[in-house]
């Protein structure tokens, strides 16, 4: 484990040198800027990002880069937006619900892919890193899309390797909510100052998804259709100690997911099939 800084912006150039020929190792969190209920910060999934890449930099012997604030999101589909107690028929990007006060800085999925595609050419061809972890806190489809392209393309070239990771408990399967216990209780824990429950409406009211734009994940899922959020779910009850010991669980998961990772091959190159005379 890393007992020094681990963030790029903060070493020296014979640091991340040392760290390129002992591990090759690199992490780049990510995630937008994006509404997450009125008693969380629009950071929330960068933050999270964050949280787990400087983590696993320390415990895994890798540089972290700075974080990327950006992501992109696109119209939810009208079986989702049933889920979630609409109508159907409306137009609704991302969590961008009528109600919210402040809309999310989501990017066209076309400037996410390039800029994305943009830091994995400098961390790899400038840096000459040959394992590139991102570290993701954001869950759209069309985001997780744009990732998965990219880290394919990249594993099948074959001088690099790519893995991508998403903070939440049980991952690959775990299944999280928005805005909800989880993440609310994590952010508590390391960024009390950016949190206030008290924004929130009293106990014993329910929290409706299109009043709050907080939706839990058994929503998402298809489990549930009430239009409320799942009581076992609710960041009213949000404890930063439990916090804590679901953020380090988590990290756990991931050193574990990774560690899997980085003993199988790599991807091999595709063949290219001949051209008939």
């Amino acid at each position: 484990m890393e007992s020094g800084p681990v963030q790029a912006q903060f070493l020296r150039p014979e640091q991340i040198l040392a760290i390129r020929r002992r591990t090759s190792l690199a992490f780049l969190p990510l995630g937008p800027l994006e509404w997450h209920g009125p008693h969380l910060p629009l950071g929330v999934d960068p933050l999270r990002a964050e949280m787990a890449a400087l983590e696993l930099a320390r415990v895994m012997g890798g540089v972290a880069l700075p974080t990327l604030y950006m992501g992109t999101e696109r119209e939810r589909a009208p079986e989702m937006l049933r889920r979630i107690g609409f109508q159907g028929d409306e137009y609704v990007v991302g969590m961008d619900f009528p109600a919210c006060s402040l809309r999310s800085l989501y990017c066209s999925e076309e400037l996410f892919g390039l800029v994305l595609r943009g830091w994995l050419e400098l961390i790899h061809r400038s840096w000459g890193f040959r394992r590139i972890v991102i570290v993701n806190g954001h869950g759209g489809e069309n985001h997780l899309a744009v990732i998965n392209r990219l880290r394919l393309e990249y594993e099948a070239g074959g001088e690099v390797r790519v893995a991508t990771v998403l903070p939440v408990l049980g991952f690959p399967h775990g299944d999280c909510g928005h805005a909800t216990r989880e993440e609310t209780e994590t952010l508590m824990a390391r960024y009390p100052e950016c949190t206030d429950l008290c924004k929130l409406p009293r106990r014993g009211v329910a929290l409706r998804n299109l009043r709050w734009a907080i939706v839990d994940g058994d929503t998402f899922s298809g489990r549930r259709h009430t239009g409320t959020v799942a009581a076992a779910e609710d960041p009213r009850d949000a404890d930063s100690r439990r916090g804590a010991r679901i953020f380090a669980r988590t990290l756990d998961q991931l050193v574990r997911h990774l560690d899997a990772w980085l003993k199988r091959r790599s991807v091999p190159r595709p063949r290219r099939g001949r051209r008939k005379a």
